[in-house]
């Protein structure tokens, strides 16, 4: 579980950083002229397969039946990518929670795992 938490930290300031690359280019800080949104996009993209990966082996190692919960964490991490590709969200990551859609979902997998493990 501490790599997928590493792994979803990784996501989430990967694309705060993209987002700030995108919106306020190298000139915001000097760190930014290191990167490109490609680079920062594939950082992401391997970062939420970390995350995927690690959570569903952590499922199926420990509680089997949280398995049911692997579709509800692939349709988080694909909503958060929406929003930050289309909506131009995601240099606020706590502001993204704020997405009705992307609330449910989060309620959803809690309610699911509180309901399995009990």
């Amino acid at each position: 579980m501490f790599i997928t938490t590493l792994c979803l930290a990784l996501y989430l300031v990967t694309i705060k950083r993209r987002q700030e690359l995108l919106l306020n280019g190298s000139s915001a800080r000097t760190v930014l002229n290191k990167y490109s949104v490609s680079l920062l996009d594939r950082y992401a993209e391997m970062s939420a397969t970390g995350a995927l990966v690690f959570y569903s082996m952590f499922v199926m190692s420990t509680k089997p039946l949280l398995v049911m919960t692997i579709p509800l964490v692939l349709f988080g991490f694909y909503r958060y990518w929406y929003l930050v590709e289309e909506l131009g969200e995601g240099e606020s990551p706590s502001d993204a929670l704020f997405d009705i859609t992307l609330m449910i979902t989060v309620v959803i997998w809690v309610s699911a795992c509180c309901f399995l493990l009990i």
